[in-house]
């Protein structure tokens, strides 16, 4: 079976990361020849590119993002470095396609998956784009693996627009509860489900393989903070010396939300960090400080204690809480004007009800892909 596959792939270490593990599943385990959909250029940095980001995000946000990108060396070492893997690990189409020429891919594909990541998320894409699938023909295969919608509500004329969407759908899925039951209330049925964003769909070997070999020595704190202010950064300080550890970072992670005291913030700074770099920072960490979801799953598959700073918007936040739930662990949620003292009061996390956690929304994960690619 041939199935092309929708999703974000660059620029993003999460990103990147969700879309290696689900095509690494679905080619390894259950042998689907699946090859994922090019909607860029080849390069990182092209005039296409330029073009389709003054078209959907605006003047302003392009100028920020190519500044947040490619303003620095160190920064255009780490789109690089973000390209290499992509062209040694993503299997990709070599034709490029947008919305005008995808529906060519129905001569080629037997069906289509869309997920995972926010691209379901309206503020992000339209409803009638590629992310939904409107270009497959009705005898296509259609199946959607965890995309995140990541909104609470929706007008009238949202509803009927994604109910119109999903009605050939062969199997529907989200990656957080919350999408779900909008979804579901959408439609009219129980038919999505919640499953795991990808990068807990594979075993954690899969990320052992590629992290093996131990990146920064002695105790450190990782921080992985795409937005978050000068305080919070200020206050990792202050615990970072009480606790007497380097802190090691990843700084100018949002482009378009440059917190200029990243150029001060941190004993090591890890500018020009691979996605191999970006987990085994997680993995040998003695804790984590993040406002990401995915910096959020790999410290728990690498049992790291972590504490999340909120994030601007309740969409982005109920991915956070969302997983929390998922996996049976209290808040972790913290703020600048936290004292040590608070976090130190939080419950130690409970590891092996994670990893039970994990395992029993694996396999329901696992069985609703291999039951959604068994559809006639």
């Amino acid at each position: 079976m041939k199935i092309a596959g929708i999703t974000w792939w660059r620029n993003n270490y999460g990103s990147i990361l969700q879309a290696f593990a689900l095509q690494k599943y679905l080619r390894e385990e259950e042998n689907v020849d699946y090859i994922i959909v090019n909607q860029y250029s080849k390069k990182m940095a092209s005039l296409n590119n330029l073009v389709n980001k003054l078209k959907t995000v605006g003047l302003k946000k392009t100028v920020q993002r190519l500044i947040g990108r490619f303003g620095l060396k160190k920064l255009r070492d780490r789109v690089s470095n973000l390209q290499s893997f992509v062209d040694n690990n993503l299997v990709v189409t070599d034709l490029i396609f947008d919305e005008d020429n995808i529906s060519a891919l129905n001569d080629e594909f037997d069906g289509f998956m869309c997920g995972s990541d926010q691209i379901w998320n309206p503020s992000n894409t339209r409803l009638d784009s590629m992310y939904w699938l409107t270009f497959a023909n009705d005898n296509k295969l259609k199946i959607s693996y965890a995309p995140s919608i990541g909104i609470e509500s929706v007008t009238d004329k949202q509803k009927k627009e994604i109910r119109e969407n999903l009605r050939t759908f062969n199997a529907i899925s989200s990656r957080e509860e919350s999408g779900t039951t909008l979804i579901n209330k959408i439609i009219g049925s129980e038919s999505c489900k919640t499953v795991l964003d990808p990068t807990m769909l594979v075993n954690r070997i899969t990320w052992d393989a590629i992290s093996d070999s131990r990146l920064c020595q002695g105790k450190y704190i990782f921080v992985y903070l795409l937005r978050g202010t000068k305080d919070d950064r200020k206050w990792i300080e202050e615990y970072s010396r009480k606790k007497h550890m380097r802190i090691v970072t990843i700084p100018f992670l949002d482009g378009e939300n440059l917190v200029l005291y990243d150029f001060k913030f941190g004993d090591l700074k890890l500018w020009s960090a691979t996605p191999q770099d970006f987990i085994n920072a997680i993995r040998y960490a003695e804790c984590v400080f993040t406002d990401s979801f995915h910096c959020m799953v790999f410290s728990c598959l690498y049992h790291r204690t972590f504490y999340i700073f909120k994030k601007l918007g309740n969409h982005q936040m109920n991915r956070l809480i969302g997983l929390h739930s998922t996996l049976g662990i209290n808040s972790r949620i913290i703020s600048s004007e936290s004292t040590i003292g608070d976090i130190e009061k939080l419950a130690p996390i409970d590891w092996a009800g994670v990893d039970r956690k994990i395992e029993e929304r694996r396999k329901i994960s696992q069985e609703y892909l291999h039951s959604a690619l068994s559809c006639d």
